[in-house]
């Protein structure tokens, strides 16, 4: 009895591996396309770009009905070109094509960089933009995706804050570093956070279309933030804001990466 349930068991699982690997080789091929699609965009993209910047250059040879036109194409063109860039960022993850190895990052200094960087569009919104130190943290990784993890969170509570604040606060939780990026924004519906970090996916589908982007800001974050073996979370009121926590690992007194 024993030994026929075991069989059965194992029957199973290995019929559950067979049904499963067309699955899992469609996906890959489907990563593969999306980095293949991605890089080939970028030489037709930069090139339409290029055009386009030169002709604004030269106003007087565009006569002024084109002039709309023109920003027309070129703000599409940006669009496409960070939709693409973004789409070859997330397959590189995919893949863990970072060779190059880990190196102790300052983090008070790179948030510091990455608020101030925001600043002018912050107070083209007229929203106060505050980054609070609560502690001198490092942590093992790769700068510049740890600058596009928390760029992208900074400019997602811009993105859906009508009024009032945006707050980046660092402090220390056991032995990770802690960042919250708060807003007064137009909040999340918590039937929503399961879905919040899917690629394409946007909260108020509406109000996405009317403020862009690509929808893949919430999912380059959670992409790095893994790479990084660190958490994330969210916590949201509809009509009163919402706040992203990230906890990635210190940097241990030996130089590695602590276990969090």
């Amino acid at each position: 009895g024993s030994l026929a349930l075991g069989l059965t068991g194992l029957g199973g699982f290995w019929l559950a591996q067979r049904a499963i690997h067309p699955v899992e080789r469609s996906y890959e091929q489907l990563k593969q396309f999306t980095a293949d699609a991605s890089h080939e965009l970028r030489g037709p993209l930069t090139a339409i770009t290029t055009s386009v910047e030169v002709m604004q250059k030269h106003p007087e040879r565009v006569h002024d009905k084109d002039r709309k036109k023109l920003s027309a194409i070129a703000s599409a063109a940006t669009q496409l070109h960070t939709l693409a860039e973004d789409l070859l960022l997330l397959a590189r993850m995919d893949a863990q094509a970072i060779a190059a190895p880990p190196q102790k990052v300052d983090l008070n200094a790179l948030l510091h960089r990455t608020v101030e960087f925001h600043r002018p569009a912050a107070q083209a919104k007229a929203i106060a933009l505050q980054f609070e130190e609560k502690a001198m943290l490092s942590v093992l990784g790769y700068p510049l995706p740890l600058s596009r993890l928390f760029a992208n969170l900074i400019q997602n509570a811009l993105h859906y804050t009508p009024q009032g604040q945006v707050i980046v606060t660092l402090s220390q939780s056991r032995r990770s570093a802690h960042v919250c990026v708060a807003d007064t924004g137009i909040g999340i519906a918590e039937a929503e956070f399961p879905c919040l970090f899917d690629r394409f996916w946007r909260a108020d589908k509406a109000r996405s279309r009317r403020i862009g982007g690509s929808g893949l800001g919430l999912a380059i974050v959670k992409a790095i933030t893994q790479q990084h073996r660190g958490k994330i979370s969210v916590s949201s009121q509809v009509n009163v804001g919402s706040t992203f926590h990230v906890y990635l690992p210190l940097v241990s007194s030996d130089g590695s990466m602590s276990p969090g």
